[in-house]
């Protein structure tokens, strides 16, 4: 019946929608495979900027639309995950989402944090567009280790 349930939710989204989360869905697969084929610093580089003092970020300000879409980026990327039979927790949602966030020349700012949990650490990653948490949460239970910040180039006409 689950299933059932699964293609009805589907079958209701729009046509823009579904193509949204399909793209998420297999985004999703290959940044997992990103995830388990490429060492951190490779992937880093894809991020955006290296901010030199994490937690010291300022957020961009997004247009009302730009807020719209970086919420609904994020239910569509969570969503999309839910449904994946691979892991997609918080690292590949936040490659995911950054993704999707670029593509819409969107600014946001992807975080990662830690902390310690019954005596082991616990890494964590987020996507802030703005004041929008777009996925992973706030963050507010971790230390901030590393954040990366993407704003469109500004293309300049001659």
């Amino acid at each position: 019946m689950g299933f059932v349930r699964t293609v009805r939710g589907f079958v209701r989204l729009g046509l823009r929608d579904q193509v949204r989360f399909t793209a998420a869905w297999f985004l999703l697969g290959f940044t997992r495979l990103l995830i388990l084929a490429l060492p951190f610093t490779v992937v880093r580089r894809l991020l955006g900027e290296n901010q030199a003092e994490p937690g010291t970020h300022q957020a961009p300000v997004l247009s009302a639309s730009q807020q719209f879409r970086a919420a609904h980026i994020g239910r569509i990327v969570e969503a999309a995950a839910a449904h994946a039979p691979w892991r997609s927790d918080c690292y590949p949602q936040a490659l995911t989402a950054r993704t999707f966030l670029a593509a819409r020349r969107i600014p946001h700012v992807v975080s990662f944090g830690v902390r310690r949990d019954a005596g082991a650490l616990v890494a964590h990653a987020w996507v802030h567009a703005g004041d929008v948490t777009v996925t992973g949460g706030n963050g507010r239970e971790y230390t901030e280790v590393g954040a990366f910040a993407w704003t469109p180039r500004v293309s300049r006409k001659r």
